[in-house]
């Protein structure tokens, strides 16, 4: 952490808040903190210490919005809201003419076809793709499909601009 000072009582929010974006990760067969490991290549050390009160480290930014967007709970994002009087709701489903939906689906393909590149590479690493590494894939490339088929309803159901046809 740099020099910089912070209002007191902050350092202790965002400890708190980092406690339960990790927790907020847990999935089938992992705890928050192994989940984070495998995402982030942190050790579990150091995954800790960004939630310990005692230690001065403080879980980096871009960790803090891989949570965010891997487990779709906006943790950090509320508790700064809150802390600067806003209120944090959830973007309305269909509003037509908005462009939000596509934003999402940009934002949601690029991640899922890294994660399908993520698979492949995994499983051509070594020459030999395991009954896992091809489930891995076959999941990776579901996800895709499945976004891209959103992504093209989405942008069917923009309205036509005038003088567009």
């Amino acid at each position: 952490m740099d020099t910089t000072a912070l209002p007191d009582g902050l350092i202790p929010i965002i400890k708190s808040t980092t406690r339960a974006a990790v927790t907020a990760m847990v999935a089938p067969g992992s705890t928050g903190p192994q989940r984070v490991e495998q995402l982030t290549g942190y050790s579990p050390g150091q995954i800790s210490r960004w939630g310990g009160d005692a230690h001065k480290d403080l879980i980096p930014l871009e960790v803090v919005f891989l949570l965010e967007y891997t487990s779709q709970k906006p943790i950090f994002a509320r508790a700064l809201a809150v802390m600067t009087g806003h209120k944090l709701v959830p973007i309305e489903e269909g509003e037509g003419g908005d462009t939000t939906d596509l934003t999402r689906d940009m934002v949601d393909l690029m991640a899922a076809a890294s994660a399908l590149g993520v698979s492949y590479g995994s499983a051509l690493a070594d020459g030999k793709v395991t009954p896992r590494e091809r489930e891995d894939i076959r999941k990776a490339k579901e996800r895709l499909q499945d976004i891209l088929v959103r992504a093209r309803r989405n942008l069917a159901d923009l309205p036509v601009a005038d003088g567009e046809g």
